[in-house]
């Protein structure tokens, strides 16, 4: 069965597949490189407004049932992309991403933006028992199955969820850069770390904290950011490891979306309606017999179509539309 990205736009529709969403990502994501989900939602709502790149978040379904959940940011201006979560949970299917799952992302990216970007997103390591940090081999591996390549640089997120304690834990980033390259410039590595740690994390805490508590935050960034640029040096480029066969696979061709996908877009959920009050209003024509019913067909799909939407604005259309309708005087 085909996979499908659902959008997550609003949290006041479609509950039940972003709470479904939201649990396979509490279940599946470590605990110290997690968002409050609070915070997530509050971003659902808020982002298109507040923000000049994208914070998207999806639900990844295959038919009716939910699998996994797909958050990232796109900075316009650098052409890249930050996968701040992909998380896949799916009993029928071994491996932790399905490769159909992953083509519908691909086929999605391609079909909405233009070519020549960059995916970039951190895999966090793993604290042993005896306090020693490790790569997440695992997910690494499987990733590099999927065409990802790690980089080589010593990377470190921030503390997400308090302010307190670390300041910043290891993690592995990963790319997959265009044209199948295989070598991040330093100009590169400069604006993903950048774009990660300015334009993500510290833009997302601004609405959580107070003035002096976001200037502690703002500071700790900073300090971060120094430490990661002062680890780039002279280095002229980083170098990445990953399966050189499949990273330099042609990913991200998909440019024409599927019709059923682009009338979903369009027209969502309401389409279905506007068919059947389409139906009524031609059947009823037919009934009644007279072509001169025609010329109040639009007007009356309309108002109709408003009065099945029930809200304020469409009852309001729809009193408007009706109110210019005039029963004609019957002549003497």
């Amino acid at each position: 069965m085909i996979m499908e990205l659902k959008p997550i736009d609003r949290t006041d529709r479609a509950r039940s597949r972003t709470a479904a969403a939201l649990a396979i990502y509490r279940e599946t994501i470590l605990p110290e490189a997690q968002n409050p989900e609070r915070q997530i939602l509050y971003w659902i709502d808020h982002s298109r407004g507040a923000l000049g790149d994208e914070f998207r978040c999806f639900a990844i379904q295959r038919g009716r049932q939910v699998i996994g959940y797909l958050q990232y940011s796109y900075f316009r201006e650098e052409h890249v992309f930050f996968f701040e979560y992909l998380c896949i949970r799916d009993k029928q299917q071994r491996g932790l991403v399905p490769s159909s799952a992953l083509r519908s992302i691909e086929d999605y990216l391609a079909q909405n933006y233009r070519p020549g970007f960059t995916i970039v997103f951190e895999v966090a390591q793993k604290r042993t028992a005896s306090g020693i940090w490790e790569p997440d081999k695992k997910l690494m591996g499987y990733f590099d199955r999927l065409g990802f390549r790690s980089v080589d640089f010593r990377y470190r997120y921030p503390i997400l969820q308090s302010y307190d304690g670390e300041a910043s834990f290891p993690a592995d980033l990963m790319v997959r850069l265009p044209d199948g390259r295989t070598s991040v410039t330093s100009s590169e590595m400069r604006t993903i770390l950048r774009s990660i740690y300015f334009k993500h994390y510290l833009r997302w805490d601004r609405p959580f904290l107070a003035p002096d508590r976001f200037g502690e935050r703002e500071r700790l960034i900073n300090e971060l950011y120094s430490k990661q640029v002062a680890e780039i040096g002279r280095n002229d480029s980083f170098g990445t490891n990953g399966d050189d066969k499949r990273s330099r696979l042609s990913l991200f061709t998909n440019q024409m979306p599927a019709i059923g996908a682009l009338v979903d877009r369009i027209f969502g959920p309401r389409l279905p309606r506007l068919i059947s009050v389409i139906v009524v209003m031609l059947i009823t024509q037919r009934f009644l017999g007279s072509s001169w019913l025609l010329l109040i067909f639009i007007p009356s799909v309309g108002a109709i179509y408003c009065l099945a939407e029930d809200t304020n604005d469409a009852r309001k259309l729809a009193a408007a539309i009706i109110g210019r309708f005039k029963i004609a005087q019957p002549r003497s």
